[in-house]
């Protein structure tokens, strides 16, 4: 019977292939396997030094292919320490961006960099991060590029503020893949409806056939406002039954 191959014993042999500075496939393959090492239980306070350093070795390694492999492998890691994440962070976007979408090292001072440097695929990576902070929503939109603000939008657990949902709503009002974006995350707060009957008259009338579900033909927008103000956020249903007649239009 064949016996688990232990932490220790993989941390060994990974130090050791990497003193013989192995060909390119087998520092790849180390650095798959130093992923599940560095975040294995049993190993102590010492070892996981020795984990991280090895990783540190590999970051620097001259090969894409090996620093992407790396990253991959240690994106996700609560034990990276924050400035290996950091460097990671900051390489080619094929190896940055599985980094930036997933690593719980990285801080908020280090992400409103990379999104002030404004790279969209980078802000993009951001945006699907795992309870995204108020602050770094607000910073994406600020920015007004439209790519990372729908991928922010499809992230369910971003933490979107009604101030900032506003304002994506203000910007793309016209913007169909904004708008449904928009309608996709649920019912919205009565703040926002309050400010979505403000908008202009071409703005008003995109959004209620959206809001609404209604065709095409010409929406009464004044009707349409009075309808939004109603609209509370317990509403399991947008109902316009009161003004929209599927036959004959507005009643």
């Amino acid at each position: 019977m064949l016996r688990a191959v232990s932490p220790l014993q993989t941390l060994t042999k990974c130090a050791s292939a990497l003193r013989e500075r192995k060909n390119i496939k087998n520092r790849v393959t180390l650095a798959t396997e130093i992923g599940s090492t560095l975040d294995a239980t049993g190993l102590s306070s010492n070892e996981r030094l020795i984990a991280q350093q090895i990783v540190a070795k590999l970051i620097e390694d001259e090969i894409e292919e090996v620093r992407r492999a790396i990253a991959l492998s240690v994106a996700h890691s609560p034990h990276l320490p924050a400035e290996l994440a950091e460097k990671l962070a900051q390489d080619i976007a094929e190896i940055s961006i599985p980094v930036l979408k997933l690593s719980p090292a990285l801080e908020d001072r280090f992400l409103e960099e990379i999104i002030d440097s404004g790279a969209i695929d980078r802000m993009k990576a951001i945006a699907c991060r795992q309870n995204l902070s108020k602050n770094l929503c607000r910073r994406i939109v600020a920015m007004g590029k439209k790519g990372p603000v729908l991928t922010l939008l499809e992230n369910p657990s971003a933490q979107i503020t009604n101030h900032t949902l506003t304002t994506i709503i203000r910007v793309y009002g016209d913007d169909g893949q904004i708008e449904q974006a928009v309608l996709d995350r649920g019912e919205l707060p009565d703040d926002v409806i309050n400010e979505l009957c403000e908008l202009t008259e071409t703005h008003v009338s995109s959004f209620i056939e959206r809001y609404f579900k209604l065709p095409k033909p010409v929406v009464d927008v004044q009707k349409g406002r009075n309808l939004l103000k109603t609209v509370k956020t317990n509403q399991t249903t947008n109902d316009p039954s009161d003004w929209w007649d599927t036959k004959t239009g507005a009643v």
